[in-house]
């Protein structure tokens, strides 16, 4: 009686290394997928807050053009938008531009949390 052959390692582990290989695909395109996200500009309704806020308060402007010179860009990006917000609210306040009787109240109000320590080194 013959000997039963025995199957060669490279082919038990073909469909393991092709699972890994799917897995590692899938996660590099997340990957890419949710870079391109937070690269995008912001919506129209923020850029525009941002906008009213910069037309009203000059140091709000200049810290617009800090960031727009800094991440060479002319828009904000999405990821950075909550720290820009952050402070460009918080100067409005200091020139006491009552954003709470404009049509921005509600933004106004969510932009006025504090920073947390991993957002401070996007601020220009």
């Amino acid at each position: 009686m013959p000997a039963p052959r025995s199957t060669p390692i490279w082919k038990k582990a073909l469909p393991v290394a092709a699972l890994v290989l799917a897995l590692v695909a899938c996660m590099a395109g997340f990957r890419i997928w949710k870079q391109q996200l937070e690269d995008a500009p912001v919506d129209a309704l923020y850029r525009d807050y941002l906008a009213y806020v910069a037309a009203r308060v000059p140091a709000a402007d200049l810290h617009l053009q800090r960031y727009y010179q800094r991440y060479g860009r002319d828009t904000v990006a999405a990821k950075h938008f909550k720290p820009i917000c952050r402070s460009v609210t918080a100067m409005a306040d200091q020139q006491a531009l009552d954003l709470g009787a404009s049509e921005w109240h509600t933004l106004a109000g969510s932009c006025r949390t504090r920073p947390s320590n991993d957002e401070i080194h996007l601020l220009p």
